[in-house]
């Protein structure tokens, strides 16, 4: 299916998110579109015709608010290096200058501690190829929204809701903006003061989190340009960690030989003596590893908007998905042999969050770079994590606007008539960040409450994945014909039942109690992860068990419904699909009266 697009004035050049009014041409919501004498197979995305429109043309104000569909410029779309520095980004965050103290605490053992990371990467690697084989296939805007509706489609909109509710109130930014709130303040007050006062702390991450939506709100290049420059500053500060490690394997650095302090490789010797033997232990380090992990499915959640050369949707995603993964994981691993090369057990379990600072100090003395200068870099590197997080939920929430699940639903899927920026879902994001980081307790001495943040999604993410799993495995016995793309069909079922057992292992471990001492209980973010994803199933229950016996249900419009009332379609690439609330009964009853009480008031 096909039609015809007028070629691009010289202002819609100059400005590409805003152009004069057109015709709209039949509806047509993706496919090959034909451009001059030439087909090439692209995205289509909604243009708002109602935008401000050049200087000197003329527009009758009184036309319908209709939109055109027209495809996004290739040169607009994300490269081979955004798309990289966007899962660069959002996995390379605070958890590998923190987690390593935390992880090697619960393991008792630096052998144990560098398995985990080790399987942590495996786990992950299973994982990103499901994504892979889904992403290619449904190369939408939305990741597991996305995935859940194709794989159970007699019940999609259970998981959609589900997974809706879950995305939107644990998917924020509250743990990197506090880690880089407190980064920055220890840099600040310098190396006497590790433990800054806590309201400032949420301040300093609540101004944080407000630069970074108004950053993607007032240009979409200008986020992307600023991700690109983070992921690169990330992957030179861990060559810089592991290249330091090996110095000091070498015996090079600061000699510690006088005090008796272990360095450099004697701190390996017997790295797996008196390993811990409590299930929950490694089940909590396991978790705060794939925290680390976490970000591997980033470009999935845009994927309408991943360059496809040639239109081959794989080239510039497949590749850009296993170079950060493989990278990243490298470096991990490296890192950790190098912060255990330097540290002893007992100074790697009490120094925190901050054990990269302590590394640096340990080998380079106690300057002024060490105790001012490397919180501002690991505080950067959390400030990347927010870019790129934002850019991204900001997408997927637009995505769960459009479904008319949530309440104000038409605000939050709003699209910014200039900038073309999602400014709704932008807006969305931000409250929620903000509410986690206001009412985030104050336990800052001993990282209690930021370890609960950043484990809390990855718990409840865990399960996403195994329902995402198991559809797949759906989707390939439904479709016998189906070619897999990244692995064969045995391969698939293999990854997808040790993807599955290792997800389980973790989830039901995870509620072993604790016995260390601490005043978050050990079963908090379990309790509230499921209880969350119980409130999505309830929420289910209520929108299409109970709403519709009071007259008001939700309906999908027709794509050619669409476009025939003028409705607004902010898809910026991704599927076209629209819904409305239909009310009929006592909602409509209700909905008229109310109608007619505004009208006799403000008359």
């Amino acid at each position: 299916m096909s039609f015809a697009v007028p070629p691009p004035s010289q202002h819609d050049r100059d400005f590409p998110s805003v152009y004069e009014q057109r015709t709209p041409p039949p509806p047509t919501p993706v496919g090959r579109v034909e451009l001059g004498d030439n087909l090439v197979d692209s995205v289509i995305t909604p243009i708002r015709s109602h935008a401000p429109p050049r200087v000197g043309s003329s527009v009758d104000e009184n036309a319908p608010n209709t939109d055109i569909l027209r495809p996004r410029p290739e040169k607009r779309m994300l490269g081979y290096i955004s798309t990289s520095s966007l899962i660069i980004n959002r996995m390379i965050g605070t958890g590998i200058f923190s987690k390593p103290s935390d992880i090697l605490k619960k393991t008792n053992s630096k052998g144990g501690a560098l398995f985990l990371w080790v399987a942590g990467g495996m786990m992950t690697l299973s994982g990103l190829l499901l994504y892979l084989e889904l992403g290619i296939r449904y190369p939408e805007n939305g990741g597991e929204l996305v995935y859940l509706e194709r794989c159970y489609p007699n019940i999609r909109y259970f998981f959609s809701v589900v997974f809706s509710i879950f995305f939107v109130l644990l998917c924020n930014n509250a743990a990197n903006t506090i880690a880089f709130a407190k980064g920055m303040l220890i840099a600040f007050n310098g190396d006497h003061d590790t433990n800054p006062d806590f309201r400032l702390q949420q301040f300093i991450a609540l101004v944080c989190i407000t630069f970074v939506c108004l950053l993607h709100l007032f240009s979409r290049e200008m986020g992307i340009f600023v991700s690109n420059a983070l992921a690169a500053y990330k992957i030179t500060l861990l060559l810089f960690v592991v290249v330091t490690g090996f110095v000091c394997l070498a015996g090079g650095g600061r000699d510690n030989s006088e005090d008796g302090t272990p360095y450099g490789h004697e701190n390996l010797v017997d790295a797996f003596k008196d390993p811990s033997r409590n299930p929950y232990s490694y089940a909590s380090a396991m978790l705060s590893v794939l925290f680390a992990y976490e970000g591997w499915e980033n470009a999935n959640y845009v994927l309408a908007e991943v360059k496809r050369p040639g239109g081959n949707v794989a080239k510039t995603f497949k590749r850009a998905a296993l170079f950060s993964f493989t990278l990243v994981t490298v470096l991990y691993v490296l890192a950790n042999v190098a912060y255990f090369s330097a540290l002893g057990s007992d100074e790697l379990e009490t120094v925190g969050i901050s054990v990269a600072a302590k590394f640096f100090k340990r080998v380079f003395g106690d300057s002024s770079f060490v105790t001012r200068g490397l919180p501002v870099l690991i505080a950067f590197s959390a400030l990347g994590n927010v870019v790129a997080n934002t850019y991204t939920t900001a997408r997927v929430k637009r995505e769960i606007a459009k479904r008319r699940i949530l309440p104000f639903s038409k605000y939050w899927e709003r699209e910014h008539p200039y900038y073309g920026t999602p400014v709704g879902a932008l807006t969305l994001h931000w409250i929620f960040s903000v509410l986690v980081i206001i009412v985030t307790p104050n336990y800052s001495g001993d990282d209690e409450a930021y370890n609960l943040l950043s484990i809390l999604w990855t718990y409840a993410h865990t399960w996403i994945g195994i329902f995402v799993s198991i559809g797949l495995v759906v989707l390939a016995v439904g479709q016998l014909e189906w070619s897999f793309i990244i692995v064969g069909r045995k391969t698939l079922y293999s990854l997808i039942s040790f993807y599955i057992l290792l997800n389980l292992f973790v989830i039901i471990l995870r509620w072993w109690p604790s016995t260390d001492p601490v005043r978050i209980p050990s079963t908090t973010a379990p309790a509230i992860g499921t209880g969350v994803l119980g409130f999505g199933v309830l929420y289910w229950m209520v929108v299409s068990k109970v709403m519709p016996t009071m007259g008001l249900a939700r309906r999908e419009i027709p794509v050619d419904e669409i476009t025939l009332r003028g409705m607004a379609i902010y898809s910026s690439g991704s599927s076209v699909v629209a819904y409305e609330w239909a009310k009929s009964g006592i909602a409509e009853r209700l909905s008229n009266w109310w109608t007619l009480k505004l009208k006799r008031t403000a008359s």
